[in-house]
């Protein structure tokens, strides 16, 4: 049987959110198949229940190191200035982290979640190596710090952006293959390779929570769906509230779901008639009346969940160029609604509620065939048949 080293850099349990969604997908991909070993290299304590989660797959290998904040930021300045490493990554430089993987014996496979823990590739000793880069950040950093304000994010955005850039393609020509959430960031990423694509791989998330369709109501309900403490998705909400909410017809309903809402953010909500829920047991049952997903966002991108499950829940979707990105073959006035600027947005909402908009709920829901976590098991089960 072989052996499959996995190192994240963040908890995949519960699986709330986009990371562990993605991450925790790879790891029951090999579980059960092969003899794992886990690693995490994290800002955070290890979540409750992890240890079950991992035990229940068969998972008895497993380590945990919390990067302390103020050792962090140490690390994330030295190695801006010793190697010119993203501050992200040079955050996660641990160097407990470091010894303990250079002891491990020889694994088949170590298999890298996410950029921040790329540095790793150096310190294991493997057959192969694969990293999941899952989108291009600095892509997405470029973009969101052309629309923002002058903040410490944008500057942030603008130091940050061509430092990754230069570590992606540093860790792809290393890694013997890395994947991607789509097939835009597979390209782009391909042709800073100079077209060496062989290496690159688009895969895909499948389908979290199969959302059944909204009721004939909700054609006046819109919904906005993910944890607030993601800086893409607070810019996103935000943008949307003081440029289009305020000027919609007040036959539209709001709702938004989200943990970690700053307490102005849950204020603003109140005051404006929009109900905010942390979390919802029953997405069925808190969406019914609300048919309508809005994905606003000038910066982040990638495949969105919430958009993929509105998708097949044949939902109408209104979304930025941003976040259309992710979806192949996508038609705006088709399959969703692509907006731009605030009076792109306002005019959907208006063809929406006079019917000039027309809801096909199947045409919609065809846009996401073919989008499965089988893929991860494929990929999975041709490297270890291999």
């Amino acid at each position: 049987m072989k052996t499959v080293t996995f190192v994240f850099q963040r908890n995949i349990f519960p699986k709330s959110s986009g990371y562990p969604l993605r991450a925790s997908r790879w790891l029951e991909a090999f579980a059960g198949k092969a003899n794992v070993r886990v690693v995490f290299v994290n800002a955070r304590p290890i979540n409750p229940g992890t240890e079950d989660y991992l035990r229940s797959l068969g998972v008895t290998e497993f380590k945990h190191f919390e990067v302390h904040p103020l050792r962090g930021a140490f690390n994330a300045l030295w190695y801006l200035l010793a190697r010119r490493m993203p501050l992200q990554a040079g955050f996660y430089a641990d160097r407990r982290a470091r010894a303990y993987l250079e002891s491990l014996p020889k694994s088949d496979l170590a298999f890298f979640s996410e950029r921040r823990v790329g540095d790793y590739l150096r310190n294991i000793r493997a057959a192969e190596t694969w990293i999941d880069l899952c989108d291009l950040v600095d892509d997405n950093y470029k973009t969101g710090a052309a629309r923002m304000n002058w903040s410490p994010y944008k500057l942030y955005y603008l130091l940050e952006w061509p430092l990754l850039r230069r570590w992606d393609i540093k860790l792809a020509k290393k890694a013997d293959r890395t994947f991607l959430v789509t097939e835009y960031f597979a390209r782009m990423l391909a042709r800073r390779l100079n077209g060496d694509a062989g290496k690159i791989k688009p895969l895909e998330n499948g389908i979290n929570v199969e959302l059944e369709g909204a009721s004939p109501k909700g054609r006046h309900g819109w919904y906005f769906l993910g944890p607030l403490s993601y800086k893409p998705n607070y810019d996103g909400l935000k943008w949307f509230l003081d440029n289009v909410e305020p000027f919609i017809s007040r036959h539209f309903e709001g709702k938004v779901i989200g943990v970690n809402a700053p307490e102005s953010l849950k204020a603003r909500l109140k005051a404006s008639g929009i109900t905010y829920l942390e979390y919802a047991d029953d997405l069925n049952s808190e969406l019914k009346d609300f048919g309508i997903c809005i994905a606003p966002m000038i910066s982040g991108g990638g495949l969105l969940n919430k958009c993929l499950e509105a998708f097949y829940s044949g939902r109408i979707v209104i979304l930025s160029p941003r976040a259309s990105t992710g979806f192949k073959n996508i038609q705006n006035g088709v399959h969703a609604l692509v907006c731009d600027k605030s009076e792109a947005w306002l005019q959907a909402f208006d063809d929406i509620h006079t019917g000039r908009y027309t809801w096909h709920q199947k045409r919609i829901q065809h846009l996401v065939d073919g989008y499965s976590w089988d893929r991860f098991n494929q990929e999975a089960d041709a490297f270890l048949q291999d």
